[in-house]
């Protein structure tokens, strides 16, 4: 068996285990935010704001520490990101009111979500994968469905026979745990261990190119009209999908059916979304990112739909949140797919984070937002037709996106 085997491989699943460790945190929130609505008794506004700091503090960090991760140690970065999640949900437990709740996910969830997320696995992946990157990235991505199917029934478990303070120091203990062993085993580049990427026996063309290149300034890749619209697409899934997820369990409650079978739905949904990575991994570096792109659009549009008719049932409501994450979950590995291909792998680091930027600009709004046509409304039925039918009007403007640098 080849060094790169071993090396090449393992690199993937630990970027498996990170997703899955930052993948849970808004996919389980609903979760958490129970207990949290019924100790300090916010508004349903109020409440989702932990997502939006959350987005909010990303946002400003990603295209920082992007650019770091093109630079530095990314096993050091994540080994610090496994650290700060830990004491990050420890540390909800202390919290004395719902503002030191917004302040524990703005200093130590948000900055271990950067180290641990997607834009870290892109650039370790994109180092060790030309070829087979479609591969590598949609089974790295798959952890994030993976964490958000395994994590709501550790927390519910944990919820159901511990006080929710005790649960979530437990959790905290548990995430540390997962994530620290694995970010040591970090290998930051194939050369370290000798290898080429893929495992070929001298550098390949693509690379030998990139690295000639010129480094990219960040107006450059923000002048670049592809960057919008990649950004853009992902957003408007990605954003969705957000709002639906962290407002999950109070829409199940607000159909009649017990607060308990909100779990299931969010593990249905991550099931789904983890079966749409693996078929992403098997199909990207063959049918190409515009099929699939035009897949996510219109299965997210059509799962969305189906949960504007969340009255009819518990039937309904899963049928929506499985399409959702089905179809809808082939976007999430997109920016990281694209982002190599679009902008070359020498500045991905920092093209990932000025995307994952943009993008979580997108986000700040859409959990909150989500909640607050809740207030006006008394229904979510208007923002999902809203993102249903945003979705279709993107869907047009697919197959003009460009899929290779440009050229000076």
């Amino acid at each position: 068996m080849s060094s790169f085997f071993l090396l090449g491989w393992r690199q993937t699943a630990i970027c498996f285990l990170m997703l899955a460790a930052v993948g849970m945190i808004a996919a389980t929130y609903s979760l958490i935010a129970v207990p949290i609505a019924q100790e300090f008794q916010p508004s349903r506004m109020v409440l989702m704001l932990a997502m939006t700091v959350l987005s909010g503090t990303c946002a400003v960090l990603s295209p920082l520490i992007g650019n770091l991760m093109d630079r530095y140690s990314l096993r050091a970065m994540m080994v610090t990101g496994g650290l700060l999640l830990g004491l990050g949900y420890a540390g909800l437990s202390l919290a004395a009111s719902f503002t030191h709740v917004l302040i524990v996910f703005g200093v130590l969830i948000a900055p271990a979500n950067v180290l641990l997320g997607p834009v870290a696995s892109t650039v370790l992946l994109s180092r060790w994968f030309v070829v087979k990157r479609g591969r590598a990235i949609g089974i790295a991505i798959a952890g994030i469905s993976a964490g958000g199917f395994l994590f709501p029934m550790i927390i519910q478990g944990l919820l159901d026979t511990y006080q929710w303070r005790e649960a979530l120091q437990l959790l905290g203990l548990v995430l540390a745990l997962w994530t620290i062993p694995a970010a040591l085993l970090v290998v930051n580049h194939p050369a370290e261990a000798g290898v080429q990427p893929d495992g070929a026996s001298e550098a390949l063309p693509q690379v030998q190119a990139e690295m000639q290149k010129t480094v990219v300034s960040p107006l450059q890749v923000l002048s670049d009209p592809a960057f919008w619209m990649i950004a853009g697409t992902v957003a408007v899934v990605t954003s969705g999908m957000k709002g639906m997820i962290t407002n999950l369990a109070p829409l199940v409650m607000d159909a009649g059916i017990d607060v308990s079978r909100a779990a299931a739905l969010v593990s249905t949904y991550a099931g789904c979304s983890f079966l749409a990575k693996l078929t992403f991994a098997a199909l990207a570096d063959r049918l190409g990112p515009r099929i699939l792109m035009s897949l996510a659009l219109g299965g997210f549009s059509l799962g969305l739909a189906c949960l504007t008719q969340s009255h009819l049932g518990y039937g309904v409501i899963a049928l929506g949140v499985g399409l959702t994450g089905l179809l809808g979950g082939f976007m999430v590995p997109m920016e990281s797919y694209l982002a190599p291909r679009v902008f070359g792998q020498h500045v991905v680091g920092r093209a990932m984070g000025l995307l994952t930027g943009v993008v979580l600009i997108a986000l700040l709004c859409t959990p909150p937002l989500f909640g607050l046509i809740f207030d006006l409304t008394g229904s979510y039925k208007g923002i999902f037709w809203t993102f249903s039918l945003l979705a279709l009007v993107t869907l047009l403007f697919v197959p003009s996106l460009r899929l290779h640098p440009r050229v000076p």
